[in-house]
């Protein structure tokens, strides 16, 4: 299918999913974020007064109703002529707003984490995507780049409830054997498991 993405850009604010602004990672730049490993995509921008960005997108295989628990993690670092620092933000379809905004201020790597645990759902838009945000927390003078390094990302989520059932086996079994004619029942073998940490890279 076409489940995780990344996408680049910059911008004097935080552009929303599906914006004209995104240009999605290069096969060569999605390598660079695949594990972290101190291997590095960077996005620079230098346009005044204009921040560099990045935007990932994550499917989720599970239903609103059974997400206890959404975690996103950013792994990297930013530079600016105001200062160092990465913010990181989870989109809201709901608000149609970017909210719970998380900010590191190292000039190396960092793991920034944003968790979400009361109405996941409005965290989940119709397809099924968790959108996450980031942006260096300071913006470009127009001489000096705002330079956003990203080393990983990660989303990891909780659920409530079986995850997956199977049958493992039946018998036809009598509901007495002391009465006759017998009258049976079907006994079935069941396997079940619960998933309590699912996560997408």
């Amino acid at each position: 299918g076409d489940p995780h993405k990344a996408f680049r850009g910059g911008a004097g604010s935080e552009l929303v999913p599906g914006a004209a602004g995104w240009t999605e990672l290069s096969s060569s730049e999605y390598e660079k974020i695949w594990r972290s490993d101190d291997v590095r995509y960077d996005k620079s921008h230098s346009v005044d007064n204009e921040y560099a960005l990045m935007l990932f997108r994550f499917k989720i295989d599970a239903r609103e109703d059974v997400l206890k628990q959404i975690v996103l993690a950013f792994e990297g670092y930013g530079t600016s002529p105001g200062g160092n620092g990465v913010t990181i933000k989870i989109w809201n379809h709901v608000a149609s707003e970017w909210l719970r905004g998380t900010t590191g201020s190292s000039s190396g790597d960092e793991t920034i984490i944003i968790t979400v645990s009361e109405n996941c759902g409005d965290f989940v838009d119709a397809n099924g995507y968790v959108w996450l945000l980031a942006r260096t927390t300071n913006p470009s003078d127009g001489v000096t780049p705002a330079l956003l390094y990203c080393d990983f990302v990660e989303c990891t989520i909780q659920v409530n409830g079986l995850s997956f059932c199977d049958i493992v086996g039946y018998r036809h079994a009598p509901i007495n054997p002391d009465v006759k004619p017998y009258v049976f029942q079907t006994e079935f073998a069941l396997k079940g498991w619960f998933f309590e940490f699912i996560s997408g890279v």
